[in-house]
């Protein structure tokens, strides 16, 4: 399972960098960058939410890490990532933590008709509830702008 997450975050890892060095131009005008990587960490919980534009698809990937001091903890969350212009994301239901405490999941939509974009101070707010308790996360851009 340790392998599972470390490829999947060497392919992520990759995709991002072959994005950000492609010399597609695109004419639309844009408020963000077609590849945005998003980080928060709180005392329990670190995550990150990426998304890529390719073509008219976009892929969204949220990764939830529990790093508290409990090891051994096991169990389920329930997570609300809020955007700007009433972009929501949340479970439908509790989410089983698997490998090392980490919840994954990611999707793929058409750009022409969802839009996803931070709160107007530039990030997305991430809500986990595990075991009774919340913990709220700021997720800020980490990636550089086009051209910097």
């Amino acid at each position: 399972m340790k392998y599972r997450i470390l490829l999947f975050l060497v392919l992520s890892f990759q995709l991002f960098l072959s994005a950000c060095t492609s010399k597609e131009a695109d004419n639309d005008t844009k408020e963000q960058s077609d590849e945005v990587v998003y980080y928060g960490k709180g005392e329990e919980w670190l995550a990150t939410f990426s998304i890529f534009k390719v073509n008219r698809s976009m892929f969204d990937s949220i990764y939830i890490q529990n790093i508290g001091e409990n090891r051994g903890a096991k169990g389920s969350i329930e997570y609300q990532l809020v955007g700007g212009d009433g972009f929501k994301f949340e479970s439908q239901y509790p989410q089983e933590l698997r490998g090392v405490r980490s919840f994954h999941t990611s999707s793929e939509f058409n750009s022409d008709v969802i839009s996803i974009k931070p709160t107007a101070d530039g990030v997305f707010e991430l809500t986990i509830k595990y075991n009774g308790k919340m913990e709220k996360l700021k997720l800020k851009n980490i990636t550089a702008p086009k051209g910097a």
